[in-house]
C-alpha cells in the first residue's frame, strides 16, 4: 500500500474511492480464497485423523485377541 499512497492524495474524491474499493474486493477475494483452503485442510486432517482412529481400533482388537487366543492355548496345553 505504501507504494500507492500517493494516489490517494492526489486523485479526485471518487478514483480515490473508486482505488479503495478495488483494493477492498482484491482483498476480500485473497482471504475468500485463504478461507477455503483453510476449510479444506480442516476437512483433510478431521479425515486423516478419522481413518488413523479406526486403524488404532482394528490394530487394538487384533492385540486382544491374539493375546486372548495365547493365553487359552496355555491354559489347555
Amino acid at each position: 500500500m505504501a507504494a500507492t499512497a500517493w494516489m490517494g492524495q492526489r486523485l479526485p474524491g471518487r478514483a480515490a474511492q473508486a482505488v479503495i474499493r478495488a483494493h477492498r474486493r482484491a482483498n476480500a477475494r485473497k482471504r475468500s480464497w485463504s478461507r477455503d483452503i483453510a476449510r479444506l485442510m480442516l476437512v483433510a486432517s478431521i479425515l486423516v485423523l478419522g481413518v488413523l482412529a479406526v486403524e488404532i481400533g482394528r490394530k487394538a482388537v487384533t492385540i486382544l485377541s491374539h493375546n486372548t487366543a495365547q493365553q487359552s492355548v496355555e491354559i489347555t496345553g
